[in-house]
């Protein structure tokens, strides 16, 4: 601290200067800040009106000036599904699965698809199968083996079982399957009102769906057609 008397500096616990001998037990006190109780009610009031217009200015920010935003919630998503219409299967004609009679002629068939040839004005035979119901019967097919089927045609078939008036002696039928013919059909002593016949056909038309037709060289025309044939399963 400072000497009161020479203003020089002297130890804070000293009880007299020691560069003029001055006494220093006669300092006077320090005097107290001392502010009126009025003055204190003011500072306190303006620090509480401060908080207060910090607060309701920064409501006023948050809630007026700041710029309106809306989430909109995302958009449900739609799923559209598309049934489709189930479509109506072919009509196919009833298909029994017998076993080949052992009487069953030994037929040639051939893998060329063949031309069905143009009969003549005087072979025209076409009304001998009105009438006609004609049901298609699948053998067992093999593994391997030609597919063998017969058609059935009740009353007998025409020009082999059942006797056309006027007609040639020789009636000659083939059925096709697909792109594929046999050599030639015929019937077995015994089993009435069937027409045997034998395919060589590709492993692809198992279970498959093709057109079938019977044709007749007395007719210019096929007697039989089924483009919807669905055809055996292959024994194995």
């Amino acid at each position: 601290m400072q000497c009161p008397n020479c203003s020089n500096q002297i130890p804070n616990t000293a009880k007299k200067c020691g560069v003029c001998g001055a006494s220093l037990d006669a300092l006077p006190e320090p005097v107290k800040a001392w502010l009126p109780d009025w003055a204190k009610a003011l500072l306190t009031g303006m620090g509480i009106g401060l908080i207060i217009f910090a607060f309701l200015g920064t409501a006023f920010y948050f809630f007026y000036l700041q710029p309106s935003r809306s989430v909109a919630p995302p958009p449900t998503e739609t799923i559209t599904m598309t049934v489709e219409p189930a479509q109506a299967p072919p009509t196919a004609t009833v298909i029994v699965i017998e076993t080949l009679p052992s009487e069953m002629p030994t037929l040639t068939p051939t893998t060329t698809p063949t031309q069905t040839p143009t009969p003549t004005e005087e072979t025209e035979y076409c009304d001998a199968f009105e009438g006609i119901d004609m049901t298609v019967v699948y053998m067992d097919w093999l593994k391997g083996e030609p597919l063998e089927f017969y058609i059935k045609m009740p009353g007998g078939v025409p020009g082999l079982e059942k006797t056309i008036p006027g007609s040639p002696e020789e009636w000659t039928y083939r059925a096709k399957i697909g792109d594929y013919s046999s050599s030639h059909c015929d019937i077995i002593a015994g089993y009435r009102e069937r027409l045997y016949c034998r395919l060589i056909l590709p492993k692809e038309y198992e279970s498959a769906m093709q057109p079938m037709s019977l044709y007749v060289n007395t007719c210019g025309e096929d007697v039989y057609k089924n483009q919807h044939a669905f055809l055996p399963e292959i024994v194995k």
